[in-house]
C-alpha cells in the first residue's frame, strides 16, 4: 500500500474509540467488539511476541482462545474506496480459520461523508463458510496500526500475501495545538505524518489541524493536498475557499505524485462552479496541467483528462472550425488517459473517433497528418492503444502533450 494513499481513503467525521496503549513488549488489546444480536465478544490481544484471539460470552471466560507468534501470524491489509477493509488477521484451529477484519465504511446515501467503524468475523472450514458475524458498531474498540507497530517492532516487513508494510510513522493521539513544530522527515514532514495517524484513527478534524500545520510550514506540499481534499469533500469540514487555496499550493508545486491530482480538483471546481464562480478558461488551464503539463515526467491524473475534455466541449465555439478543433483536442485528452489504462475514458476516445470518422469530420484527416510528423502512431486511431510498459507509456504521453500543445495553440 502506498504511503500517500493512506489519507485519500478516509473520508468522514467519525472518531474512533481507541483501546488503551501498552508497553510495546507487554499486553495490549488492539481490537475488541460485541457480536451483533448476541451476547458474545471477540478480541485480538497482543502479549509479548504473540497474538491471541478470544471469543465467548461477554464478561466471562472465553469459549475459544487461539494464539500464534507475530512472526507467523496471518496478517493482511486492504484499503480502497467505498467499503474499506483495513486490517485482517486470521487464526487457524486445525482445518478451521477464524478471520477478523476491521476498518471503516463510508456512510450510506449519495455524497455521504460520514464514516462508520466496522468489524467482521468469518469462520471457514476447508474453505467452506460456516459463520459470518458482524460487530455492533458502537461496541468496536480498536487501536489502528497497533498490530502493525508490534509487527514492525519484531522486524517483520511484509503481510502474509507478500506486500511490504507501509513505512509511515505511527503517532499517539495529540492535538495540533500541543504538537511540536513541523520538521523534515526524509521526503515527508512530521506534521503530515501526525495527520496521517489521526486520519487512521478516524479523527479527521484532528488530521486537518496537522495537515494545515504541515502546509503552513512549507517543508512539503503533502499537507496542503490532504487539507485541500478534506476542505473540498468533507461536509463537516468543508471550506471551499481554503480548499482552493490549499490545492493551488500543491498544483503550483513540484510534487509529481500529488500535483496533477490537485490541479484536477481545482479544474473541476472551476468547471462545475463548485465553491467558485464558474470559469471555463481557468478550468481549462488547471485541467491541462493535470492531464499533460504539470511535470516534465508527464505523471498525470487520467480523470483530469476526462474533465479536460468536458471543459473543452463546454468552451467550443459557434463555428464548424471551432467545433472541429474542440473535438480534436478532446480526443487527444481522452487518448492521454489511455496511457494510464483508464478504460472508460479510453472507450470514450474511441467512440469519439468512430463518430467523427463516420461523418468524415475534418479533424480526422488533420490528426492523421499530425501524427505522421511525430512518427509515433500509424494513424490517429492508434493514439488510443493501451499504454504498454512504463517507458512506452511515457513516450506516448510526451508525444500527446506536444500534439495537444500544437493543436491548442494553432492560429487560423
Amino acid at each position: 500500500m502506498r504511503v500517500l494513499a493512506i489519507a485519500v481513503t478516509v473520508v468522514g467525521s467519525w472518531t474512533a474509540t481507541r483501546v488503551a496503549a501498552a508497553d510495546p513488549a507487554g499486553t495490549q488489546v488492539v481490537l475488541t467488539c460485541r457480536i451483533a444480536g448476541q451476547n458474545r465478544e471477540a478480541s485480538v490481544v497482543l502479549e509479548g511476541d504473540r497474538a491471541t484471539y478470544r471469543y465467548g460470552p461477554s464478561q466471562q471466560n472465553p469459549e475459544l482462545t487461539l494464539s500464534d507468534s507475530l512472526a507467523n501470524l496471518d496478517y493482511r491489509r486492504q484499503n480502497g474506496p467505498g467499503n474499506t477493509i483495513d486490517e485482517i488477521v486470521t487464526f487457524g484451529n486445525g482445518d478451521t480459520a477464524y478471520r477478523f477484519a476491521a476498518g471503516f465504511r463510508e456512510g450510506a446515501g449519495s455524497g455521504s461523508s460520514t464514516l462508520r467503524p466496522f468489524g467482521l468475523l468469518t469462520v471457514d472450514r476447508d474453505g467452506t463458510p460456516l459463520a459470518r458475524l458482524e460487530c455492533r458498531p458502537d461496541s468496536i474498540a480498536r487501536t489502528p496500526d497497533g498490530l502493525l507497530a508490534r509487527l514492525r517492532a519484531i522486524g517483520r516487513e511484509r503481510t502474509s500475501d507478500g506486500l511490504s508494510f507501509p513505512n509511515y510513522p505511527i503517532h499517539d493521539p495529540v492535538r495540533a495545538a500541543q504538537s511540536p513544530p513541523c520538521e523534515a522527515d526524509f521526503n515527508v514532514d512530521t506534521c503530515w505524518s501526525r495527520g496521517v495517524s489521526a486520519s487512521r484513527r478516524g479523527d479527521l478534524g484532528g488530521a486537518l489541524e496537522h495537515y494545515d500545520m504541515s502546509c503552513d510550514a512549507r517543508i512539503t506540499t503533502l499537507g496542503c493536498y490532504e487539507a485541500g481534499k478534506l476542505y473540498l469533500h468533507n461536509r463537516q469540514l468543508r471550506d471551499y475557499a481554503r480548499a482552493r487555496q490549499r490545492l493551488a499550493t500543491t498544483c503550483d508545486g513540484d510534487d509529481t505524485g500529488q500535483g496533477p491530482y490537485a490541479c484536477k480538483y481545482i479544474g473541476w471546481m472551476y468547471l462545475t462552479g463548485t465553491g467558485v464562480q464558474r470559469d471555463l478558461d481557468t478550468a481549462f488551464e488547471a485541467l491541462a496541467k493535470a492531464c499533460f503539463f504539470h511535470n516534465t515526467a508527464i505523471l498525470i491524473d487520467p480523470e483530469g483528462c476526462h474533465f479536460l475534455g468536458k471543459a473543452i466541449q463546454a468552451r467550443r465555439g459557434h463555428t464548424v472550425r471551432d467545433e472541429d478543433r474542440a473535438d480534436y483536442l478532446t480526443y487527444i485528452a481522452f487518448a492521454q488517459a489511455c496511457t494510464d489504462n483508464a478504460k472508460t475514458i479510453c472507450n470514450d476516445a474511441r467512440a469519439l473517433h468512430r463518430l467523427a470518422n463516420a461523418r468524415s469530420a475534418p479533424w480526422i484527416a488533420q490528426c492523421d497528418r499530425d501524427v505522421r510528423r511525430y512518427n509515433r502512431f500509424a494513424s490517429c486511431a492508434y493514439m488510443t492503444a493501451p499504454g504498454g510498459d512504463y517507458d512506452a507509456a511515457q513516450r506516448t504521453r510526451q508525444t500527446l502533450a506536444s500534439l495537444f500543445r500544437l493543436v491548442s495553440e494553432a492560429v487560423d
